[in-house]
Order: structure tokens, then sequence, then C-alpha cells
């Protein structure tokens, strides 16, 4: 009897030691632990190692704008915060996720690449681990593509880009930074796809300018492929990405701009001009080109025409 009594009291107690942890204590617990996934999943399937000391996980979950609690939903944080010099940049998005990232399934998930389902991607290097690969993609596009971007490549003289100057002559017409229009980040991680005049229903798919995108490929072919539900021109792609991630990699030290050249990469800039006219947004476009190299980036002119039923999407770059 004594026997028992004291095996049921080392049961008790250890099972105490978490119910009778501190609500706070254990959500340490938890966010640290995510952290750790983190960490290992890079490192185990992609090659990636990053400063754990300079990255914390949060346990919540963003719907619809209004933050509520969810133990299963965490947030992956930066401790160095992107700041930019330009009003006309800025970050307002997470990197979320629902499950540990080592217990991703690798059919589960979004579309990683919209509209193709998993069957279509099982054979595509890189992009058959839809959700890591997303999760990658977003640390890359937030974390480090976009900062070196707005913060670097595009004041970088010694590759023909002085972004002051341009800044200069978009107030000089008015131009500024309206929070209300959605040109901030796109959903989208990684597209491929070609640069349209205007936005409508048939060419949806295809248009890669709705917002600022950093992980864009300019291939019109790639784009009509995966309309169609084909991969060969994604899958070259995939090969490339998978290339780059083959040897070990530190995070903080990716040159981004080779990753950029390497990977195709060729982002792009939208800038919101309301209800200018197509002749004002072309004299404006022409006075900004001399002061960025588009081999590198494109920045594009997003306004609004009255089409007497409501407004239609239009775009100058």
């Amino acid at each position: 009897m004594k026997k028992m009594m004291t095996l049921l009291l080392i049961i008790l107690s250890m099972l105490c030691l978490h119910s009778c942890r501190d609500p706070e204590e254990v959500t340490a617990m938890n966010e640290e632990k995510m952290l750790d996934d983190y960490m290992e999943m890079l490192k185990k399937e992609f090659n990636l190692r990053m400063n754990k000391g300079a990255y914390y996980v949060k346990e919540e979950q963003l719907v619809a704008g209004d933050l509520i609690h969810n133990p299963y939903s965490y947030v992956l944080y930066s401790y160095n915060i992107p700041r930019y010099k330009s009003e006309f940049f800025y970050n307002r998005e997470v990197i979320h996720v629902e499950y540990p990232p080592t217990k991703f399934r690798f059919e589960g998930g979004d579309r990683l690449i919209w509209p193709l389902e998993f069957e279509a991607l099982k054979d595509i290097p890189f992009f058959n681990k839809t959700t890591k690969s997303r999760l990658l993609l977003e640390i890359i596009d937030y974390y480090g593509l976009r900062p070196y971007l707005w913060s670097s490549l595009i004041y970088d003289k010694s590759k023909g880009n002085d972004f002051e100057k341009i800044e200069k002559i978009l107030k000089k017409h008015g131009i500024k930074y309206d929070k209300k229009v959605p040109v901030g980040v796109s959903k989208r991680t990684w597209v491929c796809g070609t640069m349209l005049k205007e936005s409508n229903d048939e060419s949806f798919e295809k248009n890669l300018i709705s917002k600022n995108t950093v992980l864009i490929v300019i291939d019109e072919e790639c784009g009509n492929q995966i309309v169609e539900g084909k991969v060969e021109r994604l899958k070259m792609y995939g090969k490339k990405l998978e290339e780059y991630f083959s040897k070990p990699r530190n995070f903080e030290e990716i040159d981004w701009y080779e990753f950029m050249k390497f990977n195709n990469i060729h982002p792009i800039i939208t800038i919101y001009v309301g209800y200018f006219s197509k002749e004002k947004i072309e004299k404006i476009r022409d006075e900004i080109k001399p002061y960025y190299n588009q081999k590198d980036f494109t920045i594009l002119f997003y306004y609004l025409v009255d089409n007497g039923n409501g407004y239609d999407e239009k775009y100058v770059w």
C-alpha cells in the first residue's frame, strides 16, 4: 500500500510539473520550442542556418486584423525590425504559421503556386516542399531580400540607383504614401509571369503588379504555363532554388544581390498615384528612369480610371 501511495505521489508530481506551471511560463516554453523547430527545419530541409538569437516566436494568431489567442498558432519575429528611409515602404505582414514547421505535411497548407495543387508540384524541385518552401520564401522576403531592396539596393549609386532623387521627384508631383491603398505587401510568396498595363479578370493570373512583390521572375511563358496547369518552366526555377540551397549557408551572410541574379528575381515596386492622367504619369516615369537600373527592378505606377460604373486599375512602367 505504501509503495502504491509513493508511486501515485510521483505520478501526481510529474503531472504537476506541467499543469501546475504558470500559464505564462508554459507559453514561453512553447515559444522557445517553436523557435527551435524553425531552426531545425531550415537546417534539415534547406541547409540554412539562422542566428537564433536574432529572432523570437510569439504564440498568437492574426485573424481579420484582430489578435486572438490560439495556443497552436505562432509568429516568427526578428529583433532587427527593418526601418526604411522612405515613407513609400513599410512592412505590416508577419510570418505566421499554425503548426510547428517540423510537423508540416508537404501537401498541407495554402497553395504555394496559385492555382496549382499539390499533385502538380510533387515532382518540382524545391516547390514540392510546399508549406516548408513557403515558410523559407517568407523569411527570405521579409527578413532578407525586401530589407536589402528597400534599404540598400534602391540607394546604391554604384549600381545605377538613387531613390533619394526619385523620392524628390515624386513629392514634387504631389505623390505621397497612402496607407489606405493596399500596395504594401503581396500575398504571393513567389510568382512568375509578365507585367501588364491593366488589371482585369482575364489577366489576373498573369498579373504581377497589384502590389509590391519581391520574389518575382519576369517570364511570360512561365506564367502562361501555370495558368494552364503546366510546370515545365516552373521546374527550371525550382531547380535553381534547390541548387542555391544545396550547400550550407548562413542566412545573415547571404549576398542578396547575388541571390537575385542567380534565381532570376526581378522585384517590382508599386507606387499609387490616384487619379493622375496617363500622360502625367508617363512624364513622371520618364523623369525617374535615369535614377534607377531597370535591369535590377521595376518601379511601376498604379492609378485609377473612371469607367462610368466604377474604376479600372491601370499601370504605367
